[in-house]
């Protein structure tokens, strides 16, 4: 990481996840609308649901989200709701993240996710201030 990446930062934390896509493959927005609204913000169920393979890019953001929560609580941080965290791609694919929650605004989040036939896996690094 670039060094003025790192400057001004006083604390990190680290998180991984993996996850069975499985878990996944039945969901849909008609039948289990209750668990997908809880868990995904509306940008990321159109994101996901205009896949093919939808479960791939369900659990894969699953895995980020749990990674970033992990990555929090090693920070000493509060949890937060799956939801406040958003998981979408640049028009390169590459990912990017947003916390939507205002006690959370000064931190930095880097993920990076992948997904293969059956799993699916996600690395967060979070930096911040304080």
């Amino acid at each position: 990481m670039p060094t003025d990446t790192m400057k001004g930062i006083k604390k990190f934390g680290i998180g991984t996840d993996i996850e069975s896509i499985d878990r996944f493959r039945r969901l849909d927005p008609a039948n289990n609308s209750i668990f997908l609204n809880k868990v995904f913000t509306k940008n990321e169920l159109n994101y996901c649901f205009s896949k093919e393979k939808a479960a791939s890019y369900l659990a894969v953001r699953y895995a980020g989200k749990e990674a970033i929560v992990k990555a929090l609580g090693g920070m000493d941080k509060p949890s937060l709701n799956y939801k406040d965290i958003e998981i979408l791609n640049k028009e390169n694919e590459i990912p990017v993240t947003r916390i939507n929650n205002k006690d959370f605004r000064d931190l930095r989040v880097y993920v990076t996710l992948s997904h293969c036939n059956d799993k699916a896996i996600a690395f967060a690094i979070v930096m911040g201030n304080n």
